[in-house]
């Protein structure tokens, strides 16, 4: 996009006379007024593009998909992701929006949202019986505990439980 300085847009006898003084001052705060709106408008297709698009703007991209539960407002304006990684988890969620969607609910859903929200491998969903599940944490995750039951709350079927539980080594009976 081409950029336009007032100056060019003042009728003559005001332009020859923006170069100094009071004018050109004017001229110079409304040309650096313009310069951020410019700046996005040239590139406005990175702005939906979850890889590409600045962090606030991921953060308002999830909320098109009901994934603002995963930010936290900082400002009307303003938000940022709650997931341990920050915004980048939040990219790969979205990208991975319409599958997850479609799996929702699902043993292998619910795994692959924790895979891409902590950015770790290793969770195992149990059906425990009696409309219960048990989510097995990987090694090294219990940091991150709040997290997951957090995201298993939201992702699993209403009209069941869950429980998320540590990581056990298999002599232990875990998955």
């Amino acid at each position: 996009m081409a950029r336009v300085s007032l100056r060019d847009a003042l009728p003559q006898v005001f332009a020859s006379g923006a170069d100094t003084g009071p004018l050109a001052a004017v001229v110079a705060g409304a040309d650096g007024m313009q310069q951020p709106v410019s700046d996005v408008l040239d590139h406005l297709e990175t702005r939906f593009d979850p890889l590409r698009a600045p962090d606030p703007m991921v953060c308002y991209l999830a909320s098109w998909v009901d994934l603002d539960w995963l930010t936290l407002p900082e400002s009307p304006t303003r938000a940022r992701s709650t997931l341990p990684g920050g915004a980048a988890p939040l990219r790969d969620l979205l990208v991975a929006s319409a599958d997850l969607a479609a799996r929702r609910g699902t043993a292998g859903g619910i795994v692959r949202f924790l895979e891409l929200a902590t950015r770790r491998t290793g969770y195992a969903v149990e059906d425990a019986g009696g409309f219960h599940l048990r989510v097995h944490l990987p090694a090294g995750a219990e940091t991150i505990a709040d997290t997951v039951e957090r995201i298993v709350a939201a992702t699993k079927p209403a009209h069941i439980t869950s429980e998320v539980v540590p990581h056990t080594s298999d002599s232990e009976g875990a998955p």
